[in-house]
């Protein structure tokens, strides 16, 4: 599709162009291509598809005239941002919507969180957390320990560094981990989580309605505290967990294209993202975990024999029992953010064992060559095992 157009377009154009419906329809994934392609207009995009996401509230199944007037509020609301013509595009869309042709009806509405993630650019060089008021704290210990008062307006950071922010309603913070280092976080409501390196964490201060919700970009381990009056949702761009039992581990690492869920005690329940409002619900038991194993929203649901292996470097090891060397590998690349390379002969072998996660990665490479009876060497910016 030539988008060649769209440079020009404002936020009211994108909302009457064919080609943009069918793009949005598409869901967020086909969004975060758009606005990757042509940068310069994310700000239009964003707002159209705020717009358009107002469309899809209940209010808007009423009368024309009903419709037109909550139009204009929404108007008021944006009108330093939209030209005077929207009114004109307001009627067209409206009458589209009656019609019951308008095509978004089959796009998925974001919730606040994962519109808060997707527009939020952070850096995963040192472990910071970002307070409401956009304040960056630095930690810079390998292990941090954050914990949130019951108000979520008091943190501790380390036992050590008390501060105070001012909880507003919608104001995320978020736990940036980067790279070889570990954190841990108590939220407000007892809820403890142990976020893996190269991992984000968003989430409220304080858990205010009928739900809880965080999002999770990488690795991370929860024991959800109770209450039932509000459901514990973790979400990630591939898929929602709902939470009916206390202790799993998600994995959600969109640069691997790899998700799974390993649940340890209680029931979670996974909900995929597919670009449409119709998605089956997968419960999980203890001791299985559930893998999406390809685009198409594919769920494998297999038995675990040792689960404590997949959250055992949240106390800074690494388990493995007749894991494939390869895999092993991919593990330790990802937690230091290091290329390293098996060879054809290394690549058969399965090992079992247990490594210290230490501040060098080439200790950890170490340990890897002598339980894999194996050498490697650094080749510029990678690491190549050989026999």
């Amino acid at each position: 599709m030539n988008l060649h157009h769209f440079n020009t377009y404002s936020s009211e154009d994108f909302l009457i162009d064919g080609d943009f419906l069918e793009i949005v329809s598409g869901g967020p994934n086909a969004i975060e291509d758009l606005k990757g392609k042509i940068p310069l207009k994310r700000f239009e995009i964003e707002l159209a598809i705020e717009m358009l996401n107002n469309l899809q509230q209940p209010e808007f199944q009423q009368l024309p005239e009903i419709k037109l007037e909550q139009w204009n509020r929404i108007l008021k609301h944006h009108k330093k941002r939209i030209r005077l013509k929207w009114f004109k595009y307001a009627a067209s869309l409206l009458m589209i919507i009656g019609s019951g042709t308008f095509a978004l009806f089959h796009f998925r509405q974001q919730p606040n969180i994962e519109k808060f993630a997707a527009s939020t650019t952070v850096s995963y060089q040192d472990t910071e957390l970002i307070l409401a008021d956009g304040r960056h704290v630095g930690i810079s210990l390998k292990q941090s320990n954050v914990k949130y008062s019951a108000d979520g307006a008091g943190v501790l950071v380390n036992d050590t560094t008390h501060m105070k922010q001012i909880v507003a309603e919608g104001a995320y913070n978020q736990m940036i981990v980067p790279h070889g280092k570990r954190s841990f976080i108590q939220l407000s409501d007892g809820t403890k989580v142990w976020i893996n390196s190269g991992s984000r964490l968003v989430f409220l201060p304080v858990f205010k309605g009928n739900k809880r919700e965080v999002f999770l970009e990488g690795e991370a381990y929860f024991e959800v505290a109770k209450d039932s009056k509000k459901p514990f949702y973790v979400r990630t761009d591939a898929y929602n967990v709902k939470v009916y039992g206390t202790r799993f581990d998600v994995q959600a690492y969109k640069s691997d294209n790899e998700y799974n869920t390993i649940l340890l005690e209680g029931k979670v329940s996974l909900e995929l993202k597919l670009g449409t409002s119709n998605s089956k619900e997968h419960f999980l038991l203890p001791n299985q975990k559930a893998s999406l194993t390809d685009q198409k929203g594919n769920l494998l649901i297999t038995e675990v024999a040792n689960v404590d292996n997949y959250t055992a470097w949240k106390d800074g090891y690494l388990i493995f029992k007749n894991e494939p060397f390869p895999e092993l590998l991919k593990r330790v690349s990802r937690y230091y953010n290091i290329i390293i390379i098996p060879n054809n002969q290394t690549s058969n072998n399965r090992l079992s064992g247990k490594l210290d996660l230490k501040d060098n990665p080439e200790r950890v490479l170490d340990g890897l060559a002598v339980i894999s009876k194996s050498r490697y060497a650094k080749q510029e910016n990678q690491y190549v095992f050989y026999e």
